[in-house]
């Protein structure tokens, strides 16, 4: 049977229709596991329901991934950071404060021997980035497919059923990687049940152009409607998240512009002088999703199809590379003559993904409860609890050994395979 595989600009057809590893989901964490998968050397093909990239007519993208120091250094040893480094934005300070209450944490990388703190990364420069990573390594990028479903594990491999522009065909894949978002329905396909809570919150996301040049700083900041954070972005823009009950983003959505950047302003102080916006706003229902085992027979969950954390903090990217990170370093198992990791020759062994499960079962239940407690304990903090809590934010502020400790967690610093993802080869022999 026959299928269409794109690649890059290039189409062609091919006959193949079994690999090592399937990947659903072309966003940046399936399309970074697919490279890198395929750099270590394994088959890969990734399915991706959007369009083909098109480089002669890129889509206007003006959003920013938030990443943080940790994050930033796995791409560093990939070989990807150099180039997005050109447009990044650094932070090279976060500002973590209470509307109406005592207390706040100043997060400077200065102070603690760093350039930054994490970076701000166009959408439109990483993603571009990695599909070119993902041609150069060898991965089959099948567009415009969706997957309409799949097969129990049988002889070691399942049999995915898509649907394409050439119309319906099948592929045996010995590892399935569900990339495919919060509303996966490659896990839904799989049957792996999930915890949910849907917080009485939404977000809105827009940019302002602030009258006070940025200069690196974030802010996140406690409200009794709940977090409201800025980001700064490469072009002097800031990157607004800003949550708040249902009813209140309703009210919010109808207001005009300026209205808007009022309610904004009267919300987020004067810091950055005025606000004035700088773009389109979008609105996203918030949940936490958590699958305790994210994984089944020859298949595993990455990503927001695994865990959906609140934006508060913006650790769910971070915590989703750390997720790839993992898996690359559970799959190694020695390395080769030249120095370079050799890795095990079936990837979707049972005993591969117990062992990932177990590496990331600490980091996903941490990040998941710290979200949560932040997203919801924050609120309604007043009386004596918010004056303890206002002392306890002017203690970490103040003294180096806690606020340091605060802002290494907030950089996501720690330890991955870092000598696997330095030691990948550029493509597959």
């Amino acid at each position: 049977m026959e299928a269409t595989v794109n690649r890059g600009t290039q189409t062609q057809t091919q006959t193949q229709t079994e690999t090592d590893i399937a990947v659903v989901g072309g966003g940046p964490v399936g399309g970074l596991m697919a490279c890198t998968l395929a750099r270590a050397g394994y088959t890969v093909r990734l399915f991706e329901r959007g369009p083909a990239p098109d480089p002669e007519h890129p889509r206007e993208d003006t959003r920013g991934y938030a990443l943080a120091a940790g994050s930033v250094t796995l791409l560093d040893d990939l070989g990807y950071w150099a180039e997005l480094a050109t447009t990044a934005a650094p932070i090279r300070r976060i500002v973590v404060s209470r509307r109406g209450g005592l207390g706040r944490v100043r997060m400077d990388a200065a102070q603690m021997g760093r350039e930054a703190l994490g970076q701000v990364v166009p959408a439109a420069a990483l993603d571009p980035l990695l599909a070119r990573a993902r041609d150069a390594a060898g991965v089959a990028s099948h567009h415009a497919t969706t997957l309409a479903g799949v097969e129990a594990a049988e002889d070691g491999a399942r049999r995915l059923h898509l649907e394409g522009p050439d119309g319906a065909w099948s592929c045996r894949a010995r590892l399935l990687i569900a990339a495919d978002g919060v509303g996966s329905p490659t896990r839904e396909a799989l049957g792996i049940p999930v915890q949910r809570h849907r917080y009485d919150a939404d977000a809105l996301v827009f940019d302002v152009r602030p009258s006070r040049a940025h200069d690196g700083e974030a802010f996140e900041r406690f409200t009794d409607e709940g977090p409201l954070a800025l980001l700064p972005q490469a072009d002097g823009r800031m990157n607004v998240v800003w949550v708040a009950p249902p009813e209140v983003c309703d009210a919010r959505l109808e207001l005009d512009e300026p209205a808007r950047m009022a309610a904004l302003q009267e919300r987020f102080g004067w810091a950055l002088g005025r606000l004035h916006p700088a773009g389109d706003v979008l609105r996203f229902p918030l949940q936490r999703m958590h699958a305790p085992q994210p994984f089944a027979e020859r298949a595993l969950l990455l990503g927001n199809a695994a865990h959906s954390v609140h934006p508060v903090a913006g650790q769910g990217l971070n915590l989703a590379l750390r997720d790839v990170a993992d898996l690359l370093g559970v799959l190694r198992e020695g390395a080769q003559p030249d120095g370079r990791p050799a890795f095990v020759a079936d990837p979707g062994g049972r005993h591969v993904l117990e062992a990932w499960a177990r590496r990331r079962e600490g980091d996903i239940r941490r990040i998941v409860g710290v979200t949560d407690f932040l997203a919801r304990g924050m609120r309604h903090v007043d009386g004596l609890l918010g004056h303890a809590l206002g002392l306890g934010m002017m203690t970490v502020d103040r003294v180096p050994p806690l606020r340091d400790a605060f802002a290494r967690g907030a950089m996501g610093l720690r330890p991955v395979p870092r000598h696997t993802l330095s030691r990948l080869p550029e493509a597959r022999a």
